[in-house]
């Protein structure tokens, strides 16, 4: 006796829908960025610490929204190459982070591969409906938040 399978409440399922479209979008800036030896959620960190001379480890997980075990995991490989600097730490310490002069012409080299990525995206979607969008995403955030 076979069960037919009911795929209406993932098929509109928010969480599920939001991630799927996320993953894809993933996958399309990283296919342009991947040849600079970053990852979308790494250069998304590195612009970020362009932004200010230092964050702490608490404030660049709140600021990006990412949990810090998220955040240690994606700063590994950056912290490796030298692209960005974590100063402190241990047992309930303060970490700061402070993106390095090879982290920086890094992000020089990154940009275009960004700028081209977004273009195309937004492109894509049409202007308006990609600002409609993106003030109708951040509006669910902080309603949710709340």
């Amino acid at each position: 006796m076979s069960k037919e399978l009911n795929m209406a409440a993932v098929e509109n399922c928010v969480c599920f829908n939001l991630r799927w479209v996320a993953r894809a979008v993933t996958q399309f800036y990283d296919a342009e960025m991947r040849r600079h030896g970053v990852r979308p959620t790494q250069g998304t960190i590195l612009l970020s610490l362009t932004a200010k001379e230092s964050w702490s480890m608490a404030e660049l997980s709140d600021w990006l929204g990412l949990e810090r075990t998220t955040l240690v995991r994606n700063l590994r490989p950056l912290q490796r190459d030298d692209l960005v600097q974590v100063i402190g730490g241990g047992h309930g310490n303060r970490v700061e982070l402070a993106i390095t002069a090879k982290g920086r012409k890094q992000v020089e080299k990154l940009i275009p591969a960004w700028q081209a990525a977004q273009s195309a995206a937004v492109k894509t979607l049409g202007e308006r409906r990609w600002s409609d969008i993106l003030a109708d995403l951040e509006a669910a955030a902080l309603a949710l938040k709340n």
